[in-house]
């Protein structure tokens, strides 16, 4: 039976012409060089685009759920025992007020772009709802939201001891930063985006540091973190807010060189398992492979109720549950201001906003705070009601001030209707 077998196997093959006949084969004729048509642009499939431009262009909403698809990503793992959210079947209402007209929750999804909303009290869902092809399976890019992460991560490894103190010039970890803007800049500067550095970040402008920041990003050939540490000082460390992304990518460095593990390895040990995640996240590297580094700036991709556990944790100074998972006094430490230029209403003309670490801060009477994300990306935090709005978006533009100032009316709106 075997041979038989075997024999129709090498009779088929010489039907087909694999099998020579007799000799050597000649190589098969191919198209070579100036003969071959030009390659499409790559498509990663259902209208997700390939590297160039990305983030401005048509599908956004698509795109943005779709990162791993573009860029290579590294694997956080989740809880084996997901943190349970409770569901209720009464529908939650709210109308707030915008620009001398008044709006419902519906009108606010469609004016800002959402493609994720999720309201949560304590631990029960008061409303969720997924828009412009998103469902609860779906993966959302962070952008700077993802800087509350990290700077969540750095008070673990101050916890554990792997840093002593937020007073200890971060050069002391990272001694390569020596002639940089970040050599004399404290661990808590760099937190409080007050490095110092002469890098700017300015999205209108193509000529922008962030723009060079954003290409070496999408390259994925590595660099950012040499491109972060490789600016001059423009002014004293410690003595004015300026929005740095290369400041989160020093703390990601820090993070990193302290305790050993990659940010995604350290964040699924201290803080994705803890919080009972549900789902893996993924974090975008500026390679691939083992020596691609998590771009610390703002490239994780989690789904809307893993940003609302990450929320409540906050919301619930660190607990989740009867478990303490953030070190006691870190959220009061990391969600107010704590320098006069940092101050709300201080940070820049005309905006009423306070900075913490790595946390925007709403002068509001519970003294909430929100980490933010370009394109519309929130997880907005009442620490004393105990709320969270996740609202995630798909913005034409990187950033909309209009949008933005109705999404805290939204978030207050909310707050309000609870109290």
């Amino acid at each position: 039976m075997r041979r038989c077998f075997r024999s129709s196997v090498v009779g088929l093959a010489l039907v087909l012409g694999v099998l020579p006949l007799s000799g050597h084969a000649a190589p098969s004729p191919r198209l070579r060089g100036a003969d071959l048509l030009p390659s499409p642009t790559f498509d990663a499939g259902n209208g997700v685009p390939g590297r160039s431009g990305w983030a401005l262009g048509v599908g956004r909403a698509e795109t943005f759920r779709n990162i791993a698809e573009i860029l290579p990503t590294r694997r956080i793992a989740a809880s084996a025992t997901p943190f349970p959210l409770r569901q209720t079947d009464r529908s939650f209402g709210v109308r707030y007020a915008f620009q001398g007209a008044t709006y419902t929750l519906d009108d606010f999804v469609r004016r800002t772009d959402t493609t994720g909303l999720l309201i949560l009290k304590d631990d029960v869902i008061l409303y969720e709802g997924y828009f412009q092809g998103a469902d609860d399976k779906d993966t959302f890019q962070s952008f700077s939201a993802g800087k509350s992460f990290v700077s969540t991560l750095v008070g673990f490894a101050l916890a554990d001891g792997k840093i002593k103190s937020l007073e200890d010039p971060i050069a002391i970890y990272l001694p390569e930063v020596k002639g940089s803007a970040y050599e004399h800049a404290k661990i808590r500067d760099v937190l409080q985006m007050a490095s110092g550095t002469s890098y700017t970040e300015e999205y209108e402008d193509p000529d922008s540091d962030i723009a060079e920041f954003a290409r070496i990003a999408d390259r994925s050939e590595g660099g950012l973190y040499d491109f972060a540490r490789s600016f001059k000082a423009k002014r004293p460390p410690g003595t004015q807010f300026y929005y740095a992304s290369t400041d989160t990518e020093m703390l990601g460095a820090l993070v990193h060189r302290v305790t050993g593990q990659s940010l995604s390895a350290y964040m699924s040990e201290k803080l994705w398992k803890p919080i009972g995640a549900e789902a893996p996240a993924r974090w975008a590297l500026d390679a691939s492979g083992a020596k691609g580094r998590e771009i610390a700036a703002g490239a994780l991709q989690i789904t809307l109720r893993d940003y609302a556990r990450f929320g409540y944790l906050f919301a619930h100074d660190g607990m989740m549950g009867a478990k303490r998972v953030l070190p006691a006094g870190w959220v009061a430490e990391a969600t107010v201001p704590r320098a006069p230029y940092l101050e709300y209403g201080k940070l820049e003309p005309n905006d009423p906003t306070g900075y913490g670490y790595q946390w925007w801060c709403i002068p509001d009477e519970h003294r909430s705070f929100t980490a933010e994300g370009i394109h519309g990306q929130y997880v907005m935090v009442d620490p004393i009601q105990h709320v969270v709005v996740v609202k995630l978006s798909a913005w034409p533009e990187a950033w909309d001030d209009v949008k933005a100032a109705e999404t805290v009316a939204f978030f207050e709106a909310v707050t309000g209707t609870l109290r």
